[in-house]
């Protein structure tokens, strides 16, 4: 196993990274609410999309990439990196979809990739729960089948109360139901690591997935109220979610 530093040398958080994070996402929806051009705006998110998403694809393979071979990460990093690879492809797909061929996006094929994101970070948090912790106790189980069904049929309540059951509601549905797993893996994961130093960086990943998590049940809740937009203020926790991320790899690297 790689050794593990102190924690003074690599497990504490800056926060003031992610205050940075914080102002930069509110700082570029400002950004796009004083453009007067609407394409400006189109290209100002679809170029921010695109950067972060890659940046957090390619965060995921170097620590791969670092560890493979020699450790669990190296598979379990992998995974993730293809979660986010995944994610970026159904940006492109969305957006050609939307402004090559003038075609609604929703539903689309850019949705599978969208999806994939949840059963490749699904891989990612089980092998690295079950590495430090391999047997996990039952009413851990429990609990975070609880969430990730609580999750979930809080969006289904809001979303059958907007229409009566639909496609789109249980099309939504899927999507809800995998950010919820994962959710509640990553806090079952902060909480089987956080004693050691990794536990922080652990701390950023649910943090960003959490923060993912927010904007794909809220996205799925404006898609079948018909409210969505491309500019919308839900793209900020995308992009904080990404970056969260990021840095959650950062200090990974730092730590091992």
């Amino acid at each position: 196993m790689a050794e593990v530093v102190s924690a003074d040398s690599g497990a504490r958080i800056d926060y003031r990274i992610l205050l940075v994070i914080l102002f930069g996402v509110i700082g570029f929806q400002l950004y796009l609410n004083a453009l007067l051009d609407e394409a400006d705006v189109e290209n100002s998110i679809i170029v921010v999309s695109v950067i972060s998403q890659l940046a957090t694809a390619v965060a995921a393979l170097v620590v791969s990439k670092r560890y493979w071979g020699t450790h669990v990460f190296g598979k379990s990093y992998l995974a993730l990196s293809l979660a986010f690879f995944s994610v970026l492809i159904g940006e492109i797909t969305y957006n050609v979809y939307l402004f090559v061929f003038e075609i609604d996006p929703y539903p689309s094929i850019a949705d599978l990739f969208f999806f994939l994101l949840y059963p490749f970070s699904f891989v990612h948090l089980v092998f690295n729960i079950k590495f430090f912790n391999p047997q996990v106790k039952i009413s851990d189980k429990v609990w975070v089948i609880a969430l990730a069904a609580a999750i979930t049929l809080l969006y289904s309540y809001y979303s059958f109360s907007e229409m009566e059951v639909s496609f789109d509601s249980l099309y939504g549905m899927i999507f809800v139901a995998g950010a919820s797993a994962i959710t509640s893996l990553a806090i079952l994961g902060t909480k089987v690591l956080w004693k050691i130093p990794l536990g922080r960086a652990w701390f950023l990943l649910m943090i960003g997935i959490m923060l993912g998590t927010i904007g794909d049940v809220w996205y799925q809740y404006l898609e079948i109220s018909e409210s969505f937009d491309t500019s919308h203020v839900v793209n900020l926790f995308w992009y904080a979610s990404y970056w969260v991320i990021v840095y959650s790899l950062y200090k990974h690297g730092k730590i091992f």
